[in-house]
């Protein structure tokens, strides 16, 4: 049977925006004929966790904003690296060779006016590293609750300047303010020169910068950065509760001065960059990955990890700060995009004309209600918030609990996003069609099945689950189409006739037979089936479309 809504719960619940873990209150009934919401899913047929009305930027999003410390000496800018050449030279080395000293880099910043100027920017040229602080200041202090930096002097809803360097013949957008802060000479980016002058000039113009007059050390080799970042695993009751846990697929930079180098840990949360230095470097998380970036709050400053200065491997446990957070937000879009899905369709990737995923990371409770929500126009963004619309920290103050329910509900906001892709590939479905039962279903089946491997204890109680979520969409009819025989399966107080089911299939049999409508989805599951087990398909599918009303 198809799932159809009383107007009067429909217009209550249309702009509910629930995460599928936590209470939400809904929206003053009126609402729904007046509401722009459900753009790309955008029907009257139930509720849904998918908007297109962002959260509004507060004050809030820039707390734990760095503070600008001295400016640092910068070795490569001409004038160091002219007083190295003509140091090197009343040594008596290199004599004969031309002075090599050029401009061949260019430090930048860029001025984006709002957000669409800066999706402009990052559109423009994808190589380009971009940073939204300046990269010739310290930073005083650092520690794991700074998360960013932030320029105080704009508006709430200006983008940071963004700071990078590039090639000295560069050629600039012309639709975007930049400044050239410092020319530059980068002897290890000339392939013309010889290696050895390359890397003399470059100790020389640091010792110079450090105030060492000049002297060459020839004990101090250069070396390669490396190490690894985890995080402890807050999930009560689990295996890994109190444990530190890799966080995979997450950038590192080591950094010195205008140079810079990447790293990206594998499964074991494990990196070494692809430069060399000498002496201390800063090391530093950038919580973002090729296809998504993590967001604080509703602005556009990105969420970082200043790490430590030193010389020598970074071996970073993250433990209750607001860093906690980030990495389990990073490690469930990781598992969306990378890990086991059991073969369903993976979330939109990052390519012209769709862009990398935004993930809001709010340390604040939702101006909506609700703990998380997908933003469905481009780009595609998910809101995830630290608090409840009481007030009560979610996950802690510290962000030290409940780290599994983090887990869960990125896992169910990217089941829409793998909703979103799959209407995309196919001709024959559009979103705004979609019944909502069918859209949110889907993401509390995504939700359930993708936590196993993690989770499995939390898994393991979304089996012995056959009360509704509160809402009448978010069913746990994937599960029950793969599980039918969980634990305390058929022990529904609300149905005590309801029986166990047989007929089982996998979550990208589910997602083969998806269709608009639930009546549709459910025909395409029973096609083929023997008569029992169709029966109990139907049986189902009935049970969740009435069970929550």
């Amino acid at each position: 049977m198809k799932k159809t809504l009383s107007a009067g719960i429909a217009v209550t619940l249309a702009l509910m925006f629930n995460s599928c873990e936590k209470e939400t209150v809904p929206a003053a009934a009126g609402d729904l004929k007046d509401s722009q919401l459900f753009v790309e899913f955008g029907n009257e047929k139930g509720t849904s966790c998918i908007t297109d009305e962002e959260e509004p930027v507060d004050p809030s999003d820039y707390e734990g904003s760095v503070v600008l410390g001295a400016e640092k000496k910068i070795p490569q800018t001409i004038e160091n690296m002219q007083s190295a050449w003509e140091k090197l030279k009343e040594r008596g080395l290199y004599s004969g060779m031309e002075d090599p000293v050029k401009v061949n880099r260019l430090y930048v910043r860029f001025l984006p006016k709002d957000k669409a100027q800066l999706l402009e920017l990052s559109r423009y040229d994808e190589t380009l590293d971009l940073f939204d602080f300046p990269l010739h200041y310290d930073f005083e202090p650092t520690t794991e609750a700074n998360d960013g930096y932030r320029d105080r002097t704009l508006p709430l809803e200006a983008a940071n300047p963004m700071y990078t360097v590039v090639d000295s013949d560069y050629k600039f957008p012309t639709t975007i303010d930049h400044e050239i802060l410092m020319e530059l000479y980068m002897p290890d980016e000339d392939p013309s020169i010889d290696r050895y002058l390359a890397s003399d000039l470059e100790a020389m113009a640091e010792n110079l910068t450090t105030g060492s007059e000049g002297e060459l050390d020839k004990t101090s080799k250069k070396w390669r950065p490396e190490g690894r970042i985890r995080v402890i695993d807050h999930a009560a009751g689990e295996p890994t509760d109190g444990q530190p846990v890799p966080v995979a697929g997450v950038q590192v930079m080591v950094w010195k001065g205008l140079k810079w180098s990447w790293g990206i840990t594998d499964e074991k949360g494990e990196f070494r960059v692809k430069k060399d230095f000498k002496g201390k470097v800063d090391y530093s998380v950038r919580w973002s990955n090729h296809e998504w970036y993590i967001i604080k709050g509703s602005g556009v400053t990105r969420a970082w990890y200043f790490g430590p200065k030193k010389e020598g491997d970074w071996d970073a446990i993250i433990n209750g700060s607001i860093q906690s957070f980030y990495a389990q937000i990073h490690r469930a879009a990781y598992h969306s995009f990378y890990g086991e899905n059991y073969g369903i369709t993976r979330p939109m990737h990052n390519k012209p004309g769709n862009d990398r995923i935004w993930i809001r990371a709010h340390k604040k409770a939702s101006k909506k209600a609700g703990t998380g929500y997908f933003y469905g126009n481009i780009p595609h963004s998910i809101n995830i918030f630290s608090k409840h619309i009481n007030g009560n920290w979610l996950y802690g103050k510290n962000y030290d609990k409940d780290h599994y329910y983090i887990y869960a509900t990125m896992l169910h906001e990217f089941g829409h996003a793998s909703f979103r892709n799959l209407v995309i590939q196919r001709n024959d479905m559009k979103s705004k069609n979609t019944d909502n039962i069918v859209i949110e279903s889907w993401a509390v089946g995504v939700e359930t099945e993708l936590l196993k491997t993690v989770y499995p204890k939390t898994h393991e109680k979304f089996l012995a689950t056959n009360d509704c979520r509160q809402f009448p969409d978010y069913t746990y009819l994937i599960k029950d189409l793969i599980h039918p025989n969980g634990v305390n399966y058929g022990m529904d107080p609300l149905n005590p006739e309801y029986e166990a089911h047989f007929a089982k299939f996998s979550l990208k049999d589910i997602e083969n037979a998806v269709e608009e409508s639930w009546t549709e989805w459910e025909e395409n599951l029973k096609q083929g089936l023997p008569q029992a087990e169709a029966d109990n398909v139907e049986g189902m599918f009935d049970y969740w479309a009435t069970v929550c009303d």
